[in-house]
């Protein structure tokens, strides 16, 4: 009696156990993503906030999911590398033809598409002459430093312009200071908080010239995780139909300091042709998009 009852309690203790992992899950799906490039990289802040305000309010329909940083620097080629390895998740970045074509990219322009606002980061010394720049030729003659790979060099060279490509994305700031290049271009989503950033000091955003072309920043994911995709694209959509994508672009602490963007009406606006933008981008969506006050060409008519 003794034996059969401790085998009778022994299998309702594994039956209650059965019935407890599938009520409840083991655990929250993990959501790998790239880690912080350096200490200028404030903006990683702002994608990092905005996934996991996407998986918290996806939560009920999927589940919780917790980020984890893959402490590894990543260059962008490597960062899709890993992407495609499955040792990533999600990498954001800027989209071209070739990165739809190899992953699933949620085709929601992560911060308005302002990204491909840019703004020249130049030493506070050099004011005057940027003052100077009324002419699309003039900066020509000066080299922007950009990522190595980054689209935003092809871009730039496109269009006519002398690049110094670079590695990593600390070291750019580090010949900007030495003014090994003339000037960094950044998103207005970035230059702002890069340029508070403490040992910047003898930086600044240039404001008054904007080079601008279609180049929206999307949340790409591997297509082996059709269901991640989905969520994300869930999440984000919710954002947008209820407006809080737009309000949380404007109140994060990363990003906040580029509005109002009334600051820009008397900006000098040079408008660039992007190649390597993909002919499906939903410009006819204007709730993914925010426009600066400025009558610039049709993004879409700029691509050649």
């Amino acid at each position: 009696m003794v034996n059969g009852g401790s085998t009778m309690v022994k299998l309702l203790m594994s039956v209650a156990l059965i019935i407890c992992c599938f009520a409840f899950p083991l655990g929250a799906q993990q959501v790998r993503i790239q880690s912080v490039q350096s200490s200028e990289n404030i903006t990683y802040q702002y994608y990092y906030d905005l996934l996991q305000l996407i998986l918290t309010q996806t939560a009920d329909d999927y589940g919780s999911a917790d980020i984890v940083v893959i402490n590894t620097p990543l260059s962008q080629s490597r960062g899709f590398s890993m992407l495609k390895a499955d040792l990533l998740d999600v990498f954001w970045a800027g989209t071209t033809v070739e990165r739809e074509r190899k992953f699933h990219a949620i085709k929601i322009p992560l911060v308005g598409g302002l990204l491909g606002a840019r703004v020249p980061v130049i030493v506070r010394d050099r004011f005057a002459e940027f003052e100077a720049i009324n002419t699309p030729r003039q900066l020509q003659q000066l080299v922007a430093c950009q990522g190595a790979q980054w689209p935003d060099s092809d871009i730039l060279e496109y269009n006519g312009y002398r690049v110094e490509r670079v590695i990593t994305f600390q070291l750019i700031y580090s010949m900007l200071k030495q003014q090994r290049c003339d000037y960094f271009p950044r998103g207005l989503n970035e230059a702002y908080a890069e340029v508070n950033t403490k040992g910047n000091e003898s930086l600044m955003v240039y404001d008054k010239l904007i080079l601008h072309y279609p180049l929206p920043m999307y949340f790409f994911v591997s297509n082996d995780h059709p269901r991640l995709a989905q969520r994300i694209t869930q999440g984000l959509e919710a954002l947008i139909t209820t407006g809080l994508l737009h309000v949380f672009i404007e109140q994060h602490e990363t990003t906040r300091d580029m509005f109002p963007l009334s600051k820009y009406n008397n900006s000098r606006i040079f408008d660039f042709a992007n190649p390597l933008l993909p002919p499906q981008t939903p410009f006819q969506n204007q709730d993914l998009w925010i426009d600066l006050p400025h009558p610039t060409k049709n993004a879409a008519a700029l691509v050649e």
